[in-house]
């Protein structure tokens, strides 16, 4: 092997071993642990309101509701919010009750319309990927983030 093939040999293993780290990131689990459906109403008027529903886990073969505070809905009148998707980092039932942050957020491009991808992630590592469809209003995570509470 010449000279130069050596160093284009040795540059490609560097640009190797340097890209799959960050590759590894980048690509979302494809194997979820979990799967997810939330179904909340909300009935506002002015800056009182109520929110009804909660959840349902798919985990080890076995369904378990949850109850889910915090979600905020930006409208007036009746708003509904259906919500399905994965969960990752879930080793034992207890970890995926508490609360959730928002960690990043896919929307529809500009003139689009579709569901909105969020990702959230609690204090044990859980992390929920949910897309969303809503009638009547926009979703938003109050502040302090949603809790999650098994039933």
């Amino acid at each position: 092997m010449t000279c130069r093939g050596r160093v284009g040999a040795l540059m490609g293993l560097l640009v190797l071993a340097l890209g799959l780290p960050a590759q590894a990131q980048q690509r979302p689990d494809p194997n979820p642990d979990a799967s997810i459906v939330i179904e909340q109403v909300r009935v506002g008027v002015l800056a009182v309101g109520a929110s009804v529903g909660g959840g349902r886990l798919r985990f080890r073969g076995e369904e378990h509701s949850f109850a889910v505070r915090g979600l905020e809905f930006g409208s007036l009148g009746v708003a509904s919010l259906s919500a399905t998707g994965e969960v990752f980092n879930l080793r034992r039932l207890e970890d995926f009750s508490g609360r959730y942050e928002e960690h990043a957020a896919q929307a529809p491009s500009e003139g689009e319309s579709g569901p909105t991808t969020y990702f959230l992630r609690n204090a044990a590592g859980v992390e929920l990927r949910l897309r969303t469809e809503r009638l009547g209003g926009q979703l938003r995570f109050a502040p302090g983030g949603v809790t999650i509470e098994l039933r």
